[in-house]
């Protein structure tokens, strides 16, 4: 996660601060959970999607309390697999193989037809019949995060990729003579991809041809060519988690060590609103000025201050004489 786990302090801060104690503020966040994941929804079969296995959620919450509770690691906040976020289902990669579609426009039937003969590229000089399980050297990936187009992922031999939360971006590199589409082949199905490409002898090379790790928006990918250099691609993810791998036989990453934070532009509007309200009241507190909820409260009483019947009508507004508590109950000060 880029810069310190406490970057979300001052949002937490105005939510404990507006409920008053801890007991409130858990109310708030499991509400959420409840309300806006399916951390409370129990897998009845293994065909569900959604949800988790009886007992799983409990054990989720204790876990990462005790975590958290070990002050020997120093960031606590990472020790929670960033890949079990969103929408956990647990049965993706257990989904059987499916015959491979190509997107429109795409398919072998409108690629140049293998005249020359074909041969196979491998797409990762690293992959072998004994794949790691992790990046050999872990500070590798302090290398891909300053590189934009391995951000969140990884270079490999033919191809590097990089992802968001939503969406992966993979570079395909191609041969410099590689500049019209029509030499293009490029097949994208939901759990599977192939790249590749018809040199000047006509021959066919493959430089990926692999499984995706985790189901894609078929629909919604693309890809475009970059002549001489590259060709591009854009993945839709089904689900909202962090990718380990782009293909299931490369080497994987370590997502903890991943930038898992995410924008408030990927957030609805609703909580968009509710976080910059809190930012607001925590820098008013800060500057010691009224926050949101005050501010309204003192607007109200601003104009009542001069209603008929009231004690003040005539004087000019001073709000010195007037207190609000936590409850948002007014009284007049002697």
């Amino acid at each position: 996660m880029a810069g310190s786990v406490d970057q979300y302090d001052a949002a937490l801060l105005g939510i404990l601060q507006n409920e008053g104690n801890i007991s409130n503020f858990l109310q708030v966040m499991f509400g959420f959970l409840f309300r806006r994941t399916d951390f409370y929804l129990i897998m009845k079969g293994e065909n569900d999607k959604l949800g988790f296995p009886q007992g799983m959620a409990d054990k989720l919450v204790l876990q990462v309390r005790k975590l958290n509770s070990n002050q020997s690691i120093t960031e606590t906040v990472k020790t929670e697999d960033p890949s079990q976020q969103a929408s956990s289902s647990k049965t993706s990669s257990d989904i059987n193989e499916v015959e491979i579609e190509t997107l429109p426009g795409t398919s072998e039937s409108n690629a140049p037809q293998n005249v020359g003969g074909s041969r196979t590229i491998p797409a990762d000089s690293a992959v072998t019949s004994d794949i790691p399980s992790r990046e050999p050297h872990p500070e590798q990936q302090q290398v891909y995060q300053a590189n934009a187009e391995s951000y969140n992922g990884a270079v490999r031999e033919n191809f590097a990729w990089s992802q968001s939360i939503t969406d992966i971006d993979v570079r395909v590199n191609v041969h410099k003579c590689i500049t019209k589409g029509k030499q293009c082949i490029v097949s994208i199905d939901k759990k599977h991809i192939k790249v590749g490409y018809k040199d000047s002898d006509n021959d066919t090379v493959i430089l990926l041809d692999d499984n995706l790790t985790w189901e894609i928006q078929k629909e919604e990918s693309i890809w475009s060519l970059v002549p001489g250099e590259h060709i591009h691609i854009n993945l839709e993810k089904k689900e909202e988690r962090w990718w380990e791998s782009l293909v299931v036989s490369e080497p994987k990453i370590n997502v903890r060590k991943i930038d898992c934070s995410r924008p408030m532009t990927d957030l609805d509007q609703e909580a968009q609103s509710k976080i910059g309200e809190m930012m607001f009241n925590e820098q008013q507190k800060r500057l010691g000025l009224p926050q949101s909820h005050e501010q309204k409260t003192y607007d109200m009483m601003k104009q009542a201050w001069d209603a008929e019947g009231s004690p003040f009508k005539g004087q000019p507004f001073d709000a010195s004489k007037l207190s609000v508590n936590s409850g948002g109950v007014v009284s007049i000060n002697e």
